[in-house]
């Protein structure tokens, strides 16, 4: 159970990121297509599949000192006083020190709470200053603020490293199943330009990766699960460094003898560069 709940409230706190892609001119698409016939191999190798090597080829851990603060807004409408199995719950909650968070958002059928924190990030070490809790939906006791403000993992993970590794351990399961014949949701959707810079949209299976061309950077993810649908943007905070800006998640709890609801998230972080 203690992983049901650790799972449960990373979901809240998650880990847990423009749909219309704009025409092209003539000539845009002619420069594409000349690219195109550049980079495919002999082989037969795909403008997806280039793309993809070039992300994987190009992304290296962030080592660098950067200073933002990151705030989270998290909001729930869902009862879950009507969950199953609510005392074992609790109680596992408590063995793991989540006993006060549940209890809170077992109270408050219509939950929101926004945090914040300051943040180090230097040569990929992590530290976390000033968390403070900006605004309630709802009143919370001392305890129950002090323990949204302990476990605010989320708050302090590493921005840049941890979407890199997601997109690369996608691309070894599409490999996996292309080398076994099987079919693989892997294409090229086309591209856009903002910024003065190009972007290549790709899909792998349920996630839908935005590239920029040069730095081969991430610059938007979308990823989907069911009903579950979460979205992360990348802005330029330094010249061909793309970092985590803002992101936000929908989660609908698809569970048998659950009550509906969902819980989202939505997340931003301002660079002092």
């Amino acid at each position: 159970m203690r992983k049901y709940v650790y799972r449960f409230l990373s979901s809240i706190l998650i880990f847990l990121c423009s749909a219309t892609c704009q025409a092209q001119e003539d000539d845009d698409i002619a420069a594409q297509l000349n690219l195109n016939e550049v980079v495919v191999l002999a082989d037969g190798m795909t403008f997806e599949e280039y793309l993809v090597k070039q992300v994987m080829e190009n992304a290296k851990p962030l080592k660098q000192t950067l200073r933002y603060t990151v705030t989270c807004q998290l909001y729930k409408d869902l009862d879950l006083t009507k969950m199953p199995r609510r005392r074992t719950i609790t109680f596992a909650a408590k063995i793991a020190g989540y006993g006060q968070i549940v209890k809170a958002l077992m109270e408050h059928k219509e939950f929101g709470i926004t945090m914040a924190e300051d943040v180090l990030f230097n040569n990929g070490k992590i530290t976390a200053s000033n968390m403070r809790m900006v605004e309630m939906k709802q009143k919370l006791t001392e305890k129950q603020i002090k323990a949204f403000l302990k476990h605010d993992g989320m708050l302090s993970a590493n921005v840049y490293d941890k979407f890199y590794e997601k997109v690369r351990d996608k691309a070894k399961e599409l490999k996996k199943k292309y080398r076994k014949k099987q079919e693989t949701e892997m294409r090229y959707m086309g591209s856009y330009t903002t910024n003065g810079r190009t972007i290549y949209k790709v899909r792998l299976d349920n996630m839908q990766v935005h590239i920029v061309d040069g730095c081969w950077q991430i610059k938007m993810i979308d990823y989907t699960e069911g009903q579950n649908r979460m979205h992360f943007e990348f802005s330029e905070v330094k010249p061909d460094l793309f970092l985590l800006t803002n992101g936000n998640a929908k989660l609908y709890i698809d569970r048998k003898k659950w009550p509906n609801g969902y819980i989202s998230m939505q997340i931003t972080y301002t660079y002092f560069i």
